[in-house]
């Protein structure tokens, strides 16, 4: 399948910013990719975000996370297909077993609630309770906290009024209705025990994740590419992903 070296992906809530276009993966990207992390996918984003296509400078850290989710999908989809593969650990059996889903089913599965969203980014859900969607920024500056302290501060940030404690439960609520993550539990069986359990799936890491797990695919092709053409590091840096793997393949094939 040809795959085009540039992306254009509309965001929908992250405010005054309709889309976005990434620029085609390079070498030096995916070799810059060491962790799982938000700051790692975010590096990442603002490597490849040209902007919006107003010429509007846009940074990764102000992309709502629902919006980043979708980007790192069309990412995925882009570079690997659509279908999802992954091999769990049964929590019954030990065995493990192999489970795949497909990513285009997930995202529709996953579509927000059709309701008109505000220019600014403000929800006002009742006279007294408004907030806007947590970003980038937002969970790099709660990172380091416990998982109920970060989700607390969290949620203060969000808020432009209402009450933390008698309104969470019916903010987060809505958030989820508005703008659904891309990270959720799933149900699968084992195949040898039949054992039914959640397995956690989160966009973010899996991407990175996958990206990582070619690290020693990636050196053979920088060195193979290297040693036939004799190209400088940084000129191989600076191939793009598809090009790099069209230039390995012939010489594998040799």
């Amino acid at each position: 399948m040809h795959k085009s070296e540039a992306l254009f992906i509309p965001l929908r809530w992250t405010p005054n910013t309709p889309a976005i276009h990434l620029r085609s993966l390079k070498t030096a990207d995916e070799m810059d990719i060491k962790n799982t992390d938000t700051n790692s996918l975010l590096r990442l984003l603002d490597s490849l975000i040209q902007n919006s296509p107003s010429g509007k400078e846009v940074q990764a850290s102000q992309i709502v996370t629902a919006d980043r989710d979708r980007i790192v999908a069309h990412l995925y989809l882009h570079i690997y297909g659509s279908k999802i593969e992954s091999t769990v650990k049964c929590k019954s059996c030990e065995q493990k077993f192999d489970l795949d889903f497909n990513l285009d089913q997930l995202l529709e599965h996953y579509q927000p609630t059709a309701e008109t969203l505000p220019n600014d980014g403000i929800y006002k859900i009742e006279p007294n309770i408004q907030f806007r969607l947590p970003n980038g920024e937002d969970e790099i500056f709660v990172e380091n906290l416990s998982a109920q302290d970060a989700e607390t501060k969290l949620l203060e940030r969000c808020l432009i009024e209402g009450d933390p404690k008698i309104d969470r439960e019916k903010i987060q609520q809505k958030m989820a209705e508005l703008a659904p993550l891309l990270s959720m539990d799933m149900k699968a069986n084992c195949p040898e025990c039949d054992h039914t359990q959640e397995v956690r799936f989160d966009m973010q890491p899996f991407f990175l994740t996958r990206l990582m797990q070619e690290g020693p695919r990636l050196a053979k092709e920088i060195h193979a590419i290297a040693s036939v053409y004799h190209w400088s590091h940084q000129e191989i840096m600076n191939l793009s992903r598809n090009s790099r793997k069209q230039y390995a393949g012939l010489i594998f094939e040799i």
